[in-house]
């Protein structure tokens, strides 16, 4: 039987909130996306709806953790937070990935670089709504590590949780780079492993690819730790009543 007090220590019912606020949020902003035209009569958005489909898988899987760390101890327990964290950390980059759509405003926009095209309404439209779909993403993403986090410091303490943090962060910005520049999916890993290892190793072994692949890696890290230490070091501070 599922202990309440168990889902309360997770966060519960504070969590369920927080997620409503952001699911309406997305809607919000997929109709911002919806309503974009391009002179030619082309919608060049649509698509992000499904990279925010995928960016929310991590919570979805987030959410089956928190159910499974619920249960009682046994063999059954154990192998659900294996096989959900699996799948959390398979598609934990899509919701950072998310950052790497802003691109689109160039790619589809039409302006004139020797013109003041910043002083079109219309570019801003396009610009703030992919805004708000990056400002999403790094939301998603660290609400789902905050509370992968939680776990991982209940089961084996302060330290390794921030080892987890740092090592998710690493892997996720390999993961955001490998789908914007190489094309992969979450679901490579499963499906075809081999030729990935094997893309990978021709990739290390070109230097000026290899050296932008670091650059590029390094810098969606650096936004991504400083986005979600904030967003932890804001929730441990504590306000007068």
């Amino acid at each position: 039987m599922l202990s309440r007090s168990r889902f309360q220590g997770l966060g519960y019912p504070h969590k369920l909130y927080l997620l409503l606020f952001l699911m309406i949020s997305s809607v919000i902003n997929l109709k911002m996306l919806y309503d974009l035209w391009l002179p030619s009569g082309f919608q060049p958005y649509l698509f992000i709806f499904w990279n925010f489909f995928l960016a929310w898988l991590p919570i979805v899987f987030m959410l089956l953790l928190d159910l499974a760390y619920t249960l009682k101890q046994g063999l059954l327990r154990r192998g659900l937070i294996l096989t959900f964290g699996a799948l959390w950390l398979f598609f934990y980059p899509n919701a950072p990935y998310l950052v790497t759509d802003m691109l689109h405003v160039f790619a589809n926009y039409s302006f004139d670089p020797n013109q003041r095209f910043w002083g079109n309404i219309e570019f801003w439209q396009h610009l703030l709504a992919l805004f708000f779909v990056a400002l999403l993403g790094l939301m998603l993403g660290a609400i789902a590590l905050f509370s992968v986090q939680s776990l991982v410091r209940k089961s084996l303490g302060r330290i390794w949780s921030w080892v987890f943090v740092t090592i998710v962060l690493l892997l996720s910005s390999f993961g955001v780079y490998a789908g914007r520049f190489l094309r992969w999916n979450s679901w490579d890993l499963a499906t075809g492993p081999t030729g990935l290892f094997r893309e990978l190793k021709n990739l290390v072994g070109e230097q000026g690819q290899a050296g932008d692949m670091w650059l590029f890696c390094w810098l969606i890290f650096l936004i991504t730790f400083v986005s979600y230490l904030v967003m932890f070091l804001f929730s441990r501070i504590k306000f007068d009543a």
